[in-house]
């Protein structure tokens, strides 16, 4: 009969691929997994066992498509500001899990975290077990930079009131407000001198701000839901100081406003000290940290790395010069020279290099 047929075939099936299985374990050496391939198959497991149901339940911010709420056909500064400046209802945030990348160096794992006016940290590594490769931080009263590799050693660091008039300008040229825009965190204040909003292309609008501190910033929005794509900060003399792209933008519909899950970085476009990354965050958490650690906000002291103050550093170049005149002779005296760094590999496997 066709039942009787149809078991037939299923059972000379099952018999078959027993067969296979006997084959394939008697006769092909199995090969044995690299550490590295190991490794990254255990995070990718434990990442979809885990997901967000390893977050307290009521932390979580989920994340949807477009916003509901739209700018007019006819954008003014008063109807762009209505939705720019809802990142102020943001506080703080923090974001795990995210990815820092440059061109020939290997992609590190971070932790971003940040409460305003001052406090923010980004801490990055290969992998937990390795430890910090790198940890830009600032808390009430200062700010710092340390990166495991750079030839010279040290921690450097510099006091919020002391930044726009030392050499950290030249090693650090924004400041820790800048920063944390840079996240989407854009604010439009009223009370400064905004040009705009004019329109670039088809679906792009300008606004440009002449800041307090004499660089002019310039602002480029999506017309239709306001979200920050660009953004540019630029010296008197007409030099591009540092760049931001902002792409993958998701609403929080919780917390009302929109964000960039990608942000690529450049500092110093165009000069022999340009530094350029990315940022690839996979969700953020808003106003409810899931970390009060006071010890967060503690600039580190690794053992054998010594601190500089950069406003004790004689600076020798103290305004954005163009790359034709800025030479080598220009840079900070004490500061590290990352041209020439290299990418020392830990493990079997981790060819990558910075050279």
């Amino acid at each position: 009969s066709l039942t009787q047929r149809l078991n037939v075939q299923k059972q000379s099936s099952v018999n078959s691929q027993i067969c296979c299985i006997k084959t394939r374990h008697k006769y092909v050496k199995k090969p044995v997994p690299s550490l590295r391939s190991s490794l990254s198959l255990a995070l990718a497991i434990l990442w979809v066992a885990c997901g967000a149901s390893c977050l307290p339940s009521g932390l979580v911010n989920t994340h949807t498509g477009l916003p509901p709420v739209s700018l007019p056909e006819q954008v003014t500064m008063e109807s762009l500001m209505s939705i720019v400046n809802a990142s102020q209802k943001v506080q703080a945030f923090q974001a795990d899990n995210a990815k820092v990348s440059t061109a020939g160096s290997p992609t590190l794992k971070a932790n971003l975290i940040a409460q305003r006016p001052h406090r923010f940290r980004l801490r990055a590594g290969l992998f937990d077990f390795t430890g910090t490769e790198l940890d830009l931080g600032s808390n009430d009263n200062l700010l710092w930079i340390w990166l495991k590799q750079q030839p010279d050693p040290a921690v450097y660091f510099v006091r919020h009131d002391q930044f726009e008039s030392t050499a950290a300008r030249i090693f650090i040229p924004v400041n820790i407000k800048w920063m944390i825009e840079a996240t989407g965190l854009v604010y439009l204040d009223p009370t400064q001198r905004h040009e705009g909003p004019f329109k670039v292309g088809q679906d792009k609008l300008e606004v440009r701000t002449q800041l307090p501190n004499g660089l002019k910033r310039i602002l480029i929005f999506d017309n239709r839901f306001g979200w920050v794509l660009e953004q540019h900060l630029k010296a008197p003399n007409g030099q591009l100081v540092a760049s931001v792209l902002a792409s993958k933008h998701r609403y929080y519909p919780r917390d009302g406003l929109s964000m960039p899950h990608r942000i690529k970085v450049r500092l110093l476009p165009g000069n022999e000290n340009e530094t350029q990354f990315q940022l690839d965050i996979p969700r953020f958490q808003f106003n409810n940290l899931m970390s009060n650690n006071p010890e967060m906000w503690k600039m580190p002291q690794p053992r054998g790395y010594k601190l500089i103050d950069l406003a004790k550093v004689k600076p020798q170049q103290t305004n954005y010069q163009s790359r034709s005149t800025l030479g080598p002779s220009a840079r900070t005296a004490n500061l590290p020279d990352y041209s020439q760094r290299s990418y020392e590999p830990r493990f079997r496997g981790d060819a990558s290099a910075i050279r």
